[in-house]
């Protein structure tokens, strides 16, 4: 986002919130965020929406870090792979973003409760006056609700939106548990208790069916989200140091072959990607098309059908060894592919510092590059590449191919269907 866009999206779902005073000390504290990098994203985001829809405050979540060598290890009950927000994202974006657009929106870090995971209210007596000289807050109840007790929710597929609101389900599931915590019912329509209410929730991936919204602002809320979650400093520096070496036009290529998930094989994703390629060069690559007249200078080899110098092929990809096997296979096309670990290699510090990131970070990275390609080349399968399909596109949703709608805003986006995640159409 700009500097000091106004998040107009968020700023707007935030004013049709019912802020009640009852829910002054109300905090969502969403888990089981994991898996891979894009998808984390995503979660994040249905955590922020939770909160926004249902009018409380937010405990940042901490995220475990999967193994960078066994991608198939999420460390989901490793309590030492989870690390704090800011060691994923940039917390105080985040935090400058929801204060602009919803300052009626508190986040707070686990480290800020007192007795977090002890549900005792002998813990609320000080609270009040804690929170208010900014020392720690205690909490006075911690429950946990279930998002699979909703009626009909089926996993992955969608289930929340505008016609069944998630406040809903929400305030149904706050009501009992205070009701449940009390010996008579007056307690929901009370004041806010002294101290802080913790509701611990699965922030559950493609939950909100986004789409599904006549009016556009369920959309116009998630891309706010998604300008509001970015990767940390250092990650990002990164990946403009790769970024800033690439001195020509190039064509990002998603090739999801790493081993933790694989929807189709090496040789269908590799036949898609080439036949891809050589098709979006005779429809993009005349002496009008933008990349035309980058590359007017550059017509001495790789000549094209148009007599122009063919761009550069960026693989997204975090198998160096598939990496070379796509790069031999696309050179019998005349197509030249590098990646990011081939455009810094003469660089030994910045290899160096992209070596050493975690292998999600390293996705990071690719992302960053692949939302400035010239043309972007993917897989429906995969968050990384629908998110970035979704990115690259002006109303924040992939509006389908370019080589089959050329009026496509110069989002310039192609994904092959493998007829895998149906859900991240409305979802993701």
């Amino acid at each position: 986002a700009p500097p000091q866009y106004a998040f107009p999206g968020a700023a707007a779902a935030c004013a049709r919130t019912a802020w009640k005073p009852e829910n002054t000390n109300v905090y969502l504290k969403c888990g089981g965020i994991f898996a891979g990098m894009t998808s984390i994203v995503s979660q994040i985001k249905v955590c922020l929406k939770m909160a926004l829809d249902a009018g409380v405050h937010l405990v940042l979540p901490t995220i475990p870090l999967r193994d960078s060598t066994d991608l198939t290890n999420f460390n989901f009950f490793n309590g030492s792979a989870n690390m704090d927000f800011d060691r994923w994202f940039d917390e105080a974006h985040l935090r400058d973003a929801m204060a602009r657009a919803c300052p009626q929106l508190k986040i707070r870090k686990i480290a800020d409760f007192q007795g977090l995971g002890d549900a005792s209210t002998e813990l609320a007596a000080a609270a009040a006056a804690a929170a208010e000289s900014g020392e720690k807050m205690a909490v006075a109840h911690e429950w946990n609700f279930d998002i699979n007790t909703a009626p009909g929710l089926k996993l992955l597929a969608g289930y929340f939106w505008v016609g069944r609101p998630f406040r809903t389900w929400f305030e149904h599931e706050l009501l009992r548990e205070r009701f449940l915590s009390h010996s008579t019912p007056k307690t929901p329509a009370a004041a806010a208790a002294p101290g802080a209410t913790i509701i611990n929730i699965v922030s559950q991936f493609l939950v909100f069916r986004i789409t599904d919204d006549a009016t556009g602002r369920e959309l116009a809320l998630w891309n706010d989200l998604s300008a509001m979650v970015r990767f940390n400093e250092a990650t990002r520096a990164i990946t403009t140091k790769v970024e800033a070496r690439i001195d020509q036009p190039y064509i990002g290529v998603h090739f999801r072959v790493e081993k933790d998930n694989i929807w189709s094989s090496y040789d269908d994703q590799l036949k898609q990607d080439l036949d891809a390629l050589d098709k979006l060069w005779t429809r993009y690559g005349g002496a009008g098309s933008g990349a035309a007249k980058e590359n007017k200078q550059q017509q001495q080899q790789q000549q094209g059908a148009h007599g122009l110098k063919k761009p550069l092929v960026y693989l997204a990809c975090g198998d160096e060894e598939q990496i070379k096997g796509f790069e031999a296979a696309a050179a019998l096309r005349g197509w030249n592919v590098t990646s990011k670990y081939d455009i810094v290699k003469n660089d030994a510090e910045t290899l160096r510092q992209l070596k050493e990131l975690p292998f999600d970070f390293q996705g990071a990275v690719d992302l960053g590059i692949m939302l400035k390609s010239w043309f972007f080349v993917g897989i429906t399968g995969s968050a990384f590449s629908s998110t970035v399909a979704n990115l690259r596109d002006s109303t924040g949703r992939y509006r389908g191919s370019s080589l089959q709608f050329p009026d496509d805003d110069h989002a310039r986006t192609h994904l092959f269907n493998d007829g895998d995640a149906a859900a991240y159409a409305c979802c993701l």
